[in-house]
C-alpha cells in the first residue's frame, strides 16, 4: 500500500521537477497566452481557439505554484495575466469566450464558466502575486454578471443570450472562485453570492442527495438529461461544501452523503467514472483525469485511507506518459484511450489536488 508521505514526494517530484517547467517552457507562447494543448512529443497544439478559461486556469496554476515556492512560476503568471486582462475582457465589465492564435477575437461572447474562471484568477493573483489590480477587477466582473446575466428563477444565465439546459457546473465554478475571494479577500458581494449559490445547491441543484447536471429554466431536471448524475462532481461539490463550511457559510451536512454516493455508486476498478444514473447504474463507464484529482482532493480533505492508492493508480495510467509533466486526460470503459495531446486545461484540476496533499501534515 502506497503512503500519503511516499505519495507527496512523488507529487512535489512531478509537479515542480517536469510538469511546471515543461508547461512554463513549451505551454505559453511568445505573447504570453497559454497553448490549449501539448502534444505527446511535447509540441504545442495550434489551431483550436484560445478559451478564457484555459488562460484563467493556466494562471491560477503558476500562481498556486508560486505559492508553494517553485519561483519560475511569478514570471509566467505575471505574463499570462497581464495578456488576459489586455486580450479578453470586455469594455461592460464581462470577459469574452476566445480568440485564435494571432489573438484576434473569434467569440466576445461572456460565458459564466469562463468568468467564473477570471474570478478564480485574480483571486489567485491577489493572494499569489500581490497584484494590486485583481480584486477591484474580480469586483467589477461580479457586478457586471449581477447586473447583466442574473436569471429570474435563481443563479444566472450561463450566456447571453441565455440557453438551455441549464447546468450546475458554471455555477459550482463561480462558488468555487467566490469562496476563493472569501479566503483571501472577503467582501460582502462574495459572501452574498457565495451564499446565493449554498441556496441554490440545497434547493434545486442536489435532488436525491446527488448534483444533477441539467436543468429546466426554473431548476427542475431537465427531461431528457436530467437524469445525469458525475461523480467527479460530487467530489468537487463535497470539497465546495466542506470549505463553505469553514468560512462560517454552511453547516457542510450534504457535503459527506455527497462524497459517500461517489464512493459507493460512482467507482469503478478504483477510478470515478464519468457519469452514472441516479440508482448507481453507469451510464458511461469511461473516466476522465479531473474527476480522479477531485477524489484525491476530497480524499485528503476528509483523510480517506484509499488516497494514497489512488494517487499511484492515477501516476500508473493518466500521467504515464513518455515525456513527463504531460497526462492521458481520457479513458474509455475498455481502458484504451484515444486521446493524441494532453490539455493544459487538467492542469489546474492537478495543481488544486496536489496543493492540497503538499500542504498537508503527511
Amino acid at each position: 500500500m502506497t503512503t500519503l508521505s511516499a505519495a507527496k514526494t512523488r507529487v512535489r517530484t512531478w509537479l515542480f521537477d517536469q510538469a511546471l517547467p515543461l508547461w512554463a517552457a513549451r505551454g505559453m507562447g511568445d505573447d504570453g497566452r497559454f497553448h490549449e494543448q501539448l502534444d505527446f512529443d511535447g509540441r504545442p497544439v495550434t489551431g483550436r481557439p484560445r478559451r478564457t478559461r484555459v488562460q484563467a486556469r493556466q494562471v491560477y496554476v503558476f500562481c498556486e505554484a508560486t505559492i508553494l515556492g517553485w519561483t519560475p512560476g511569478r514570471a509566467v503568471a505575471e505574463r499570462g495575466l497581464d495578456r488576459l486582462i489586455a486580450d479578453y475582457r470586455r469594455d461592460d465589465g464581462l470577459w469574452i469566450t476566445s480568440t485564435d492564435d494571432a489573438g484576434a477575437v473569434l467569440d466576445a461572447t461572456p460565458d459564466l464558466y469562463d468568468l467564473a474562471f477570471v474570478l478564480f484568477a485574480l483571486a489567485a493573483a491577489h493572494r499569489g502575486l500581490g497584484d494590486a489590480r485583481a480584486r477591484d477587477l474580480a469586483l467589477e466582473t461580479l457586478a457586471a454578471i449581477q447586473a447583466r446575466m442574473a436569471a429570474p428563477h435563481g443563479g444566472w444565465h450561463e450566456t447571453l443570450p441565455a440557453r438551455l439546459p441549464r447546468r450546475q457546473n458554471p455555477h459550482m465554478h463561480m462558488l468555487e472562485a467566490l469562496l476563493a475571494w472569501q479566503a483571501t479577500a472577503p467582501d460582502p458581494a462574495f459572501e452574498a453570492a457565495a451564499l446565493s449559490v449554498l441556496d441554490l445547491a440545497h434547493e434545486r441543484l442536489i435532488v436525491d442527495g446527488a448534483v444533477r447536471e441539467y436543468f429546466t429554466a426554473d431548476w427542475a431536471p431537465d427531461p431528457a438529461t436530467g437524469q445525469v448524475i458525475e461523480p467527479g462532481h460530487l467530489e468537487e461539490w463535497t470539497w465546495l461544501l466542506t470549505e463553505a463550511t469553514r468560512l462560517g457559510l454552511c453547516d457542510g451536512s450534504a457535503a459527506t452523503d455527497l462524497h459517500r454516493r461517489a464512493m459507493t455508486h460512482g467507482r469503478r476498478d478504483g477510478f470515478l467514472i464519468r457519469e452514472m444514473a441516479p440508482d448507481g447504474s453507469p451510464l458511461d463507464a469511461g473516466r476522465r483525469l479531473w474527476a480522479q484529482t477531485e477524489a484525491i482532493r476530497t480524499g485528503l480533505a476528509f483523510n480517506d485511507p484509499e488516497t494514497p492508492d489512488l494517487i499511484a493508480r492515477t501516476f500508473e495510467t493518466h500521467l504515464a506518459t513518455e515525456i513527463p509533466g504531460l497526462w492521458i486526460d481520457s479513458y474509455e470503459a475498455d481502458g484504451r484511450s484515444a486521446d493524441r495531446a494532453a490539455p493544459a486545461s487538467s492542469l489546474y484540476h492537478l495543481t488544486t489536488a496536489f496543493s492540497e496533499l503538499l500542504g498537508s501534515d503527511a
